[in-house]
Order: structure tokens, then C-alpha cells, then sequence
């Protein structure tokens, strides 16, 4: 079953060449035992404060754990759990704690088989923070920001795991400034195409200007408009190509991103 293949894959802490996030591990259909052994405790250890989130797939409420008094996330899909939160949930438990990764608690169920994912609760995420800003940051907050960031995906990347959809949304932020990746799972593929980690290191440049410039680095409204400037910008990329960073730093300052030169800055 390609659950067990997937749930192998996470306990061979020796694999460092396959990733989870490949098209042919991503489309797999859940086993609903799956969803019963992941559940590990009781929906009424938490009580229940307010909404913080809805959509097409669900709530999330926030919440305190009875227990300890720490205040949480608890995300209720109206499906059930699906198949990308199920990857996501075996993501999460396979990896050590992090700083810049968001936590997993647990998963819970009520009397009414309603199933709760519980996660460490952030007060904002970086696209929420970024508008209500009037100015964009200063570089030294970027600085901050980004080496946090690099951090996350560094850690994400020597543990096998590409996360594939890295966006302020998905990348949340509390009062103190902390950042934490989130939201392992991404629900669309492009074609069939084998991906790599430069497609997370491209979503970090990408985030990086608009951390400095508060606006969308490439703002045309479907992938193949983004597609089409991009190449018009940069050129298509070939894998020897030495010129490509260059050609993409240019862009940014054509596009008025004031860029470090110093990389101790960045460090």
C-alpha cells in the first residue's frame, strides 16, 4: 500500500535522496486506519475559544489544552481528513522540533467522530503582517527574518522533506517576532515534472523581495503570464548557467529591491 511506503520512508532516518514530496507520493488514498492510529487523545482535553480561520475545507478554532493551560490550534476539515493533511501529519510527526518549523501536538476525536488537528498556535502569518504595514521593512528586520527562514528550509531539506509551496501565507509569525514554516500540503502539481529543492529556494528569493519591497516580485495573474515574465527577465535558465543569479540580482534592482552586498549581513 503507498501508505506504508510513505510511513517506511519516514522511519529510514538514512534516506537522504528521496523526498516525500514527489508526484508519485503525493496522489496516494488514505487508509482510514491510518486516521484511527494517528489518533492519540480526547477533543474535550481542550477547551474551545474562538474561530481564527475558515474555508472550502474546514475551521480552525483556537483553543487551551485543559491539562497544561498552553493555548493551541485545532483544525477540523468538514471531509474528514484528507490526503494532503494526512502527508502533512506524517511529515510533521517525522521530524525533530525545530524553531522555525510549526509544532504538532496531536490528533483528537470527539463523540461525534469529529477529528481535530492540534498544532502550535501562532498568533499571525507574514502575509497578514506584511499588509497591515504601512512602510516595508527595514533590512536589518529582513536580515532577521530571512536567516530564520533559511534555517527552516535548510532543516526541512537535510531531513528529506521539500515543502514546494513556500509563501508569506504559509509562514506564520508571533509577537516576538519568530517565523515558522507551515501548512505542508500542497494540494496542486504542475504536470508531472520531478521537482528539486531550488523550487523552495526560488519561493525564499521570492519572499525575500517582498519582505523589502512590500509587494509581489511578480505579480501577473496565472503561471503562465508569471511564466512568460519571468523568462522575459531572466532568460531560461540552463542547469550550467553562471549567469542566472546575476541575471535575477539585476532584475531585482531594475525592480528597485535594494539589495545586501555585505553576505555577512545575511549570515
Amino acid at each position: 500500500m503507498a501508505e506504508a511506503g510513505l510511513l517506511h520512508f519516514l522511519g529510514n532516518k538514512n534516506n537522504n535522496h528521496r523526498f516525500l514530496f514527489e508526484p508519485n507520493n503525493s496522489q496516494y488514498q488514505p487508509d482510514r486506519s491510518l486516521v484511527r492510529n494517528m489518533i492519540s487523545g480526547s477533543a474535550y482535553n481542550y477547551e474551545y475559544l474562538n474561530m481564527i480561520g475558515h474555508g472550502s475545507y474546514g475551521i480552525v478554532y483556537k483553543a487551551c489544552d485543559k491539562r497544561t493551560g498552553q493555548i493551541v490550534a485545532m483544525k477540523e476539515e468538514f471531509n474528514g481528513l484528507s490526503t494532503p493533511t494526512l502527508r502533512e501529519i506524517a511529515i510533521l510527526k517525522s521530524l525533530p522540533q525545530h524553531p522555525a518549523i510549526v509544532g504538532f501536538k496531536e490528533v483528537v476525536r470527539d463523540d461525534w467522530d469529529r477529528v481535530f488537528v492540534v498544532m502550535e498556535h501562532v498568533e499571525n502569518d507574514l502575509a497578514r503582517f506584511m499588509a497591515t504595514r504601512r512602510q516595508p521593512l527595514r533590512p536589518n528586520e529582513v536580515k532577521c527574518m530571512m536567516k530564520q527562514l533559511l534555517e527552516g528550509v535548510k532543516f526541512l531539506h537535510e531531513n528529506g522533506v521539500m515543502h514546494r509551496d513556500l509563501k508569506p501565507s504559509n509562514i506564520l509569525i508571533n509577537k516576538k517576532g519568530d517565523l515558522k514554516i507551515c501548512d505542508f500540503e500542497p494540494r496542486k502539481f504542475l504536470l508531472k515534472w520531478t521537482y528539486s529543492t531550488a523550487i523552495d529556494m526560488w519561493s525564499v528569493g521570492c519572499i525575500m523581495a517582498e519582505l523589502l519591497l512590500k509587494e509581489v516580485l511578480f505579480k501577473e495573474r496565472s503561471d503562465v503570464e508569471q511564466r512568460t515574465k519571468i523568462y522575459t527577465i531572466l532568460g531560461r535558465a540552463k542547469p550550467d548557467d553562471n549567469l542566472f543569479i546575476r541575471k535575477f540580482l539585476e532584475a531585482a534592482v531594475i525592480s528597485g529591491v535594494p539589495l545586501l552586498t555585505d553576505l555577512d549581513l545575511i549570515c
